[in-house]
């Protein structure tokens, strides 16, 4: 049960469910195929994230 206020809506801050605006930045996209590459090129399995993120096309919308 969410605790609620005397107005009888859930009180803020108890519960969350997805991300709330402003609070997430897009910072690219790229596909499974891309990422698995990425891996076989480097020999290892790490953060693909920093990747995408420095990847001049993230704001392109790629």
């Amino acid at each position: 049960m969410l605790p609620y206020t005397d107005e009888g809506k859930p009180a803020a801050g108890t519960f969350r469910l997805g991300v709330s605006p402003g609070m997430v930045k897009h910072e690219g996209t790229r596909t499974v195929l891309w990422a698995e590459q990425q891996f076989e090129e480097a020999g290892a399995v790490f953060n693909i994230a920093n990747l995408i993120k420095n990847d001049p096309t993230a704001g392109e919308g790629e």
